[in-house]
């Protein structure tokens, strides 16, 4: 996978700095204080970032991470909220950094991973003995087949699962099909203190699209769509991009955006006001490096060999 390649048409300007031999450590910093460093990530970066925070604690006594997870459209508009505000946020879309923070209250961003979309299911899961990678589509269309995503308005996941479906239907030739597909898939709410996997596990749902990483990290059953499906490879980004979709731009709010479909890239950034940006600078600098990109890959996600770093860049980030 080749991150280094760069459309125009991804709406970023992306100024990436190499240095052979970078450091896979934190920078050294003999005045990092002992203090709580406050962690917004996606929820599916929930298993790498918990590796990586043990390993920086461990790296810095005294220092504490506190991570909240959740969807990363969310957390992104709670990153403007005052008295909200994070040392570092990371988000499952490095196009809603510029959409939402970048340069207002963020002056740079990093994109840092990729990922794939995959169908996930259990042995529970209706029609699954029948299941392929070709007839997909027409098992999700089955009566009595229940299938689900998160809400697009809130997390990346929902808006790339309603991409998927208009991919399909340009990739198979079928026209409508995106529509059909989703009319009937549900957006799911899940209760408190459940996930969408739990409701999978349990036969709630028979199918949800997500993340590989996710699906592997919830072990769960899951079945690869076609590359120019599946949102993985930034060579396949006009393709992507050949459909979009329009999502609510928040819970009451009659305002909506237009998201067009582009590779699946991680981003993060530490808000210019962040309570302790020195420290969230350290640890941006130890997930951006090469103790980072292995943790990422550990986990399923795909690294590019250096991250794709846009704005005015802290000296701790040279890579």
């Amino acid at each position: 996978m080749r991150f280094s390649r760069a459309s125009p048409s991804l709406l970023f300007v992306i100024a990436c700095r190499a240095h052979a031999g970078a450091s896979s450590a934190a920078p050294d910093h003999a005045d990092l204080m002992s203090d709580t460093l406050v962690v917004y990530h996606a929820g599916s970066l929930a298993e790498p970032f918990s590796r990586l925070a043990m390993k920086f604690e461990g790296m810095h006594p005294g220092v504490i991470i506190r991570r909240e997870s959740g969807g990363s459209v969310a957390l992104a508009r709670r990153a403007l909220t005052p008295g909200e505000l994070p040392d570092l946020l990371a988000v499952a879309d490095y196009g809603i950094l510029p959409r939402l923070l970048y340069p207002k209250t963020a002056s740079w961003y990093a994109g840092f991973a990729g990922n794939a979309m995959v169908l996930a299911f259990t042995d529970r899961s209706r029609f699954v003995t029948e299941l392929s990678t070709d007839n997909w589509c027409d098992i999700l269309l089955r009566a009595g087949v229940v299938s689900g995503h998160s809400d697009p308005a809130l997390d990346p996941g929902g808006y790339r699962t309603l991409l998927v479906f208009h991919l399909a239907a340009r990739f198979y030739g079928r026209s409508g099909l995106g529509d059909s597909l989703e009319r009937a898939a549900h957006t799911i709410a899940p209760p408190a203190g459940q996930s969408i996997y739990d409701m999978l596990r349990a036969g709630a749902l028979d199918y949800v699209l997500t993340y590989r990483s996710s699906a592997a990290s919830a072990g769960l059953r899951w079945i690869g769509l076609p590359r120019d499906i599946d949102l993985s490879d930034p060579a396949l980004d006009d393709v992507y991009r050949e459909v979009s979709v329009t999502v609510s731009s928040g819970s009451g709010s009659a305002d909506s955006t237009v998201i067009s479909g582009s590779p699946i890239i991680y981003g993060l950034t530490v808000p210019d006001a962040a309570p302790h940006a020195h420290l969230a600078l350290a640890f941006a600098a130890f997930v951006l490096g090469d103790s980072g990109r292995a943790e990422m890959t550990r986990s399923g996600f795909l690294s590019p060999p250096r991250p794709l770093l846009t704005g005015s860049l802290p000296r701790e980030l040279s890579f």
